[in-house]
């Protein structure tokens, strides 16, 4: 501690020994002293003295990191300490003993320290002035902020509830910042200044959560990170501490005055001051830099209560803005110096954007219009710089009472420079006293900009029916084409737009009709529109031209616009609007188009539903039928429109419209119909005589949703049952599926005894057999007799090819392919007789259902003479034969137990060994036959040794074999090797089997009678009789050491010879 330089006094112990200081105060009393240690610990140390008459300084310890982690900490007035933690506010009062006032919890972003400012509330006779203590009862507004991160809250301090069980605090406002401020001060009521961890000033308005940087050098702010981290005094750091080091400066700002208007910042070059700057100043600091651009937009700012000042700069900002403005115009046409057109176009669009702002912003328009067009006028580059820049602001409506040379001016450079689009939006923003109608007529009629037009005859003529009556003559010349061009869409929608602006009485294309012709221009519209002969039809005998028209180009949005207006209050009179759809009615039943009817139905249900109109029954009626009877339909909803205006409107005779759906078939109408007076047999009986696949559908709706009454039920599946026969032959796989799902019990009637009875139910029951398979049910109704007969059928359909649903192919192999397709799942149904068999056999073509069908039968010898009669006919065909070749495999490996196998795969070895014979030169087939003979011998070594001699000797007579290496084929041959030793190996240990251990004689385990297997000598061994040893193991020769060495060798080379 030091006092005029000169030192004063040293704390020997400011903290918990190890623990380096973060942050020291002093109280108002200057002989107490508050540190917080890098430990999380809050200390209060008493300076000793000498009137005091203490020899040591006074440490005491008030809250320790353990409990607290405290990390920061801001004295307030009234001895009151706000103690920051990592995760609350603490307020804590130091006197008498110490005691805690409130807990505020910061659940922000904990990678960043909180910080915290303060301002407290004055006495109406105080200006700025804070208060000494925090319980006065003049306190009128005491909040504190807390940031931390991008994260800042303001709360208002109960201070007078600190004591009371009242709430202490109420948070007024939370709102996230731009960057993370590492510490905070509240410099006035509106403002608080932040410092972000890249040393950035930014401006918060607490009152508005705004943000703004200050133009002001990056400052580089004090971190006490090192000590935090523990890495400064070696002393254990939490790591909740340890989280926040990064970004923590504590000390780094402090109020340099009592009213807080200036603060101090601590860098590493020194001390920074900051002050807020006054209105007049900062306006003088332009003056010097002679930055008329930014005192002009400060202005304007302040005119337009973006900025707070004092009420007497306020009122003078508004001639200090019209000053500068004259400044800025007198830089724009005197400042321009020598150079290129690019640097004087620069110049003007500098000077004039901002003039343009002010103006129009800041209230002057009367000087706009005067002084800076008059002068800008002058010269061509300037004034069409203005024009350019003028745009935003016609756009917005932002010029009042222009006078007509700027706005002629404005429209014909719009024109002369093809800007038609921002022509159109902008002639009609301007009053119609400002503009040269005649010129604008001109460029409206040549350049087709129909809102021009329209605005002219609205406000100048007041005539709203002449443009409506030019753009429906331009739009009758594409109106029944089915295709438009871009001009043409527009032409049409801005109909549709100007029509529902004057039908609901509002304005074209924005505002609102004054009370007469709120009244006139409806009815005048609708008049207009829905007259049935045109202004200029002359003799023509066409009715409703113009409804006609309309519902020609887009049925949807013309109705859409009806169905809008439909609220208005011209509809609300002389039933208006029931006579209104009723024309539309007649008149899209007449054009029969069928999306105009589809839409006028739905314009029924909408105007219906919201109670605006009585259903046209009638006209609905034959709009059903007209649809009904048009065929195909080209749009998709359709019948989703038909049905929903059936559901909502009732028609009188239903009979016309069942007609009409029956011819051509419309299912969906005919089931509504039907179903809705609950005539279920007339539903399907209208579906059979149409012989229409829709009936299974109709069906089986009925019975699952219809929610059918027992008499009902009963009729119903009697009716259903009497038909049965007549389903069978419409569609046997829909069928199927309705009798599987419904009709089961039919199942077993369809065992049938003549053959053409069983082709009507042939189709049905293949279906049955193709469902029971997907759902792995292996029976058709429970019984084995009847499931034979009927699978039977089945069966005996495919092969003779009855007509059904399943595709058929010329392929003579394909009947054999389908049969198969039912294996082996029906198999040991098809099995159980020779009904199978016998039909299979008798067709020709089913080789390999014949051969499964043997087999099943256990007719093993049958089958594979079979297969090995395939292997001879096939013996030329090389694709066949390599089939069949597998097949055979297949069937020996599948009865491999057998004995006969051996003998059988022996003669299948035989044969391919043949065709080997023939086939040497082919590589390619060589191959493929040696795979299928290496595959045969070692399924046969598998079976025994009985071949093996013969194996190997065919074998060798193989020149693919004999030719080739031991590394090329000793895998086969060792595996027959092994073949062999393992039952000469067998045999030597039956006949070893059992050796008594005590006396050495031998016996069979069949004739050992007792348990421990002792011998009968009772031990005693006997001196004739010799225990058995086994033979040495003949000593086995290598043949193979040379891997190279050809198979076919039948002697060996002398020096391997023993």
């Amino acid at each position: 501690m030091t006092i005029d330089n000169k030192l004063y006094h040293i704390i020997n112990e400011g903290g918990q020994p190890g623990q380096g200081i973060v942050q020291v105060l002093f109280t108002k009393d200057n002989h107490t002293v508050l540190t917080v240690d890098n430990g999380g610990s809050f200390y209060e140390c008493t300076i000793s003295t000498q009137w005091l008459q203490k020899r040591k300084d006074r440490l005491r310890c008030h809250v320790s990191g353990c409990n607290g982690e405290i990390i920061s900490m801001k004295l307030l007035p009234g001895d009151v300490i706000a103690l920051l933690s990592v995760h609350r506010l603490i307020f804590y009062v130091l006197k008498p003993r110490g005691q805690i006032l409130g807990i505020f919890p910061v659940k922000f972003e904990y990678q960043f320290p909180p910080s915290c400012s303060y301002w407290l509330g004055t006495p109406k006779s105080e200006i700025n002035s804070p208060l000494n203590s925090l319980f006065s009862t003049n306190l009128k507004d005491f909040k504190v902020c807390i940031s931390r991160g991008h994260k800042m809250a303001i709360l208002r301090i109960h201070a007078q509830n600190f004591f009371t069980k009242q709430r202490r605090a109420t948070v007024l406002r939370q709102f996230d910042l731009p960057s993370p401020l590492v510490n905070i001060h509240w410099m006035n009521v509106h403002m608080i200044v932040g410092i972000d961890a890249m040393g950035s000033v930014r401006q918060i308005d607490p009152e508005k959560g705004s943000s703004r940087k200050q133009d002001l050098e990056d400052l580089q702010l004090v971190f006490s990170t090192p000590i935090l981290k523990g890495s400064a005094t070696g002393g254990k750091v939490s790591e909740a501490v340890k989280a926040v080091a990064e970004y923590a400066c504590y000390q780094s700002v402090t109020s340099a005055t009592s009213t807080s208007e200036r603060l101090i910042v601590l860098a590493h070059d020194g001390l920074k001051y900051l002050e807020k700057v006054h209105e007049w100043e900062q306006l003088e600091r332009y003056k010097e830099r002679n930055d008329d651009v930014s005192a002009a937009l400060y202005l304007l700012d302040v005119c337009r209560d973006k900025l707070r000042v004092s009420e007497m700069f306020k009122k003078e900002s508004y001639n200090l803005l019209a000053e500068k403005a004259q400044n800025l115009l007198t830089e724009a046409v005197s400042g321009v110096g020598v150079g290129s057109l690019s640097d004087l176009v620069s110049h003007y669009r500098k000077y004039i954007k901002v003039i343009l702002r002010i103006c129009v912003n800041g209230g002057l328009l009367d000087f706009l219009y005067t002084a800076c067009w008059d002068r800008l006028s002058m010269d061509t580059i300037s004034k069409t710089v203005f024009l350019d820049n003028l745009d935003e602001y016609v756009l917005d409506g932002a010029l009042e009472d222009p006078p007509p040379p700027l706005v002629n001016e404005y429209l014909q450079h719009l024109a002369n420079e093809g800007h038609f689009s921002q022509f159109q939006a902008a002639v009609v923003r301007f009053p119609i006293q400002t503009l040269d109608l005649h010129t604008v007529m001109s460029i409206c009629k040549q350049n087709e900009i129909y809102d021009g037009i329209i605005y002219v005859n609205n406000k100048a003529l007041n005539d709203y029916i002449a443009p409506l009556e030019s753009m429906l003559a331009e739009m009758k010349e594409f109106a029944n084409r089915e295709m438009f061009s871009d001009s043409e869409q527009i032409l049409g929608n801005k109909v549709l737009v100007y029509l529902n602006c004057c039908l609901s009485g509002m304005a074209y294309p924005f505002g609102s009709l004054d009370e007469n012709n709120k009244k006139r221009v409806p009815l005048e519209t609708f008049r207009y529109i829905s007259s049935m002969k045109g202004i200029d039809s002359g003799d023509c005998e066409e009715q409703y031209p113009y409804l006609k028209l309309l519902l020609h180009y887009d049925p949807q949005q013309f109705l859409n616009v009806v169905s809008t207006c439909a609220d208005a209050e011209l509809f609300q009179l002389d039933n208006r609007l029931q006579r209104f759809v009723d024309t539309i009615g007649q008149v899209c039943i007449s054009m029969k188009c069928e999306l105009s009817l589809i839409h006028f139905l739905a314009l029924v249900v909408q105007l219906s539903e919201r109670a605006l109109i009585a259903p046209p029954i009638e006209h609905v009626q034959d709009s059903v039928i007209t649809l009904l009877k048009m065929s195909p339909w080209q749009q998709a909803g359709t019948e989703t429109a038909i049905l929903t205006a059936l559901y909502h409107v009732t028609p009188e005779d239903k009979r016309r419209i069942i007609r009409a759906a029956q011819n051509p078939m419309r299912p969906a109408i005919l089931s509504y119909l039907y179903l809705s007076d609950r005539k279920f047999e007339e539903l399907i009986k209208c579906y059979l005589d149409s012989e229409s696949k829709e009936v299974y559908a109709a069906i089986g709706s009925i019975l699952k949703e219809a929610e059918l009454s027992v008499e009902e039920a009963v009729e119903l599946r009697k009716y259903i049952l009497s038909i049965m026969e007549i389903l069978y032959r419409l569609d046997g796989w829909l069928c199927a599926n309705l009798i599987n799902d419904h009709f089961r019990e039919t199942i077993s009637t369809m065992a049938k005894s003549e053959e053409e009875e069983r082709k009507v139910v042939y189709p049905v029951l293949v279906g049955i057999a193709q469902l029971r398979k997907i759902a792995n049910q292996d029976s058709f109704c429970n019984d084995q007799n009847l499931d034979e007969q009927l699978f039977g059928i089945v069966f005996e359909g495919i092969c003779k090819g009855w007509p059904s649903w399943i595709p058929t192919t010329d392929d003579p192999n394909f009947v054999d392919h389908q049969l198969m397709s039912l294996f082996p799942f029906w198999l040991s149904l098809a099995a159980c007789t020779d009904f199978c068999l016998n039909i299979a056999v008798g067709n020709g073509h089913c080789i390999r259902t014949v051969i499964h069908l043997l087999e099943a039968r256990k007719h093993l010898e049958r089958a594979f003479d079979l297969l090995f009669e395939q292997l001879v006919e096939n013996e030329d065909n090389d694709e066949m034969i390599a089939e069949w070749i597998d097949e055979t495999i297949k069937f020996c490996s599948r009865h491999s137990s057998k004995d006969e196998s051996s003998d059988r795969m022996m003669r299948v070895f035989q044969f391919i060994s043949d065709r080997a014979a023939k086939v040497e030169e082919d590589s390619e087939k060589q191959a493929k036959i040696d795979d299928s003979l290496r595959l045969m011998c070692r399924q046969i070594i598998s079976t025994g040794t009985k071949y093996a001699k013969q194996l190997v000797d065919q074998l060798l007579s193989s020149s693919s074999f004999s030719e080739s290496s031991f590394i090329d084929n000793g895998g086969l041959i060792l595996d027959i090797i092994a073949s062999c030793e393992y039952e000469a190996d067998l045999v030597q240990e039956m006949i070893y089997l059992i050796v008594m251990k005590s006396c050495g004689h031998f016996q069979h385990i069949e004739c050992s009678t007792n348990v421990d297997r002792t011998c009968s000598c009772s031990g005693i061994p006997d001196s004739l009789v010799v225990p058995r040893e086994k033979p040495d193991k003949p000593v086995k020769r290598n043949i193979f050491k040379n891997w190279e060495t050809k198979l076919n060798c039948r002697a060996f080379p002398n020096e391997e010879v023993n």
